[in-house]
C-alpha cells in the first residue's frame, strides 16, 4: 500500500483538496461485498435526524403562533394602554401592590407618587371603564 503525503496541505493558504466518500460496503468473509451493519445503522441515524429536524421546523411553526396573544387580548391590551395614557393626561397612575396575605391593591397616585385612593378592583373597572 502507498501512501501519498502532500507537506503543504495544511499550509494558510494552500488549495483544500476534498475527499471523495467512500461507499459503505464491507467485504463478508466469502468475499462479497454486502452492506455492513454499521452503514445500516449510519443511514438509520441519517433518517432518524432528517425526521427530528422535520418535527422540529414544523412544531417550531407552531410555537411562533402560540407566542401572539389573541385578537381579543391585544384588543383589551390596547384598550388599557388607552386607559393609562388619559390617566396620564390628568395626571395620575395606578399602582398596583400585593400584601403579604397576596391581595392585590390599587392604589391612584398623583405624578410626584401621593397617594390620592386606595381603590378595589370594581372601582378599578369603573374607573378604567370612565376613561375610555
Amino acid at each position: 500500500m502507498e501512501a501519498r503525503i502532500d507537506p503543504t496541505a495544511l499550509l494558510a493558504g494552500a488549495p483544500r483538496r476534498r475527499c471523495a466518500a467512500a461507499p459503505l460496503v464491507a467485504v463478508v468473509a466469502s468475499g462479497t461485498s454486502a452492506s455492513s451493519a454499521f452503514g445500516d445503522t449510519l443511514l438509520r441515524a441519517k433518517r432518524t435526524a432528517r425526521r427530528m429536524r422535520a418535527r422540529r421546523a414544523s412544531s417550531s411553526s407552531v410555537a411562533a403562533t402560540l407566542h401572539v396573544p389573541p385578537p381579543e387580548v391585544e384588543r383589551e391590551l390596547a384598550e388599557a394602554a388607552l386607559a393609562c395614557q388619559t390617566l396620564a393626561a390628568q395626571g395620575k397612575e395606578l399602582r398596583f401592590d400585593r400584601s403579604a396575605d397576596g391581595r392585590v391593591s390599587v392604589e391612584l397616585i398623583d405624578v410626584s407618587g401621593c397617594a390620592l385612593d386606595v381603590i378595589g378592583p370594581t372601582a378599578l373597572f369603573a374607573l378604567l371603564a370612565n376613561s375610555r
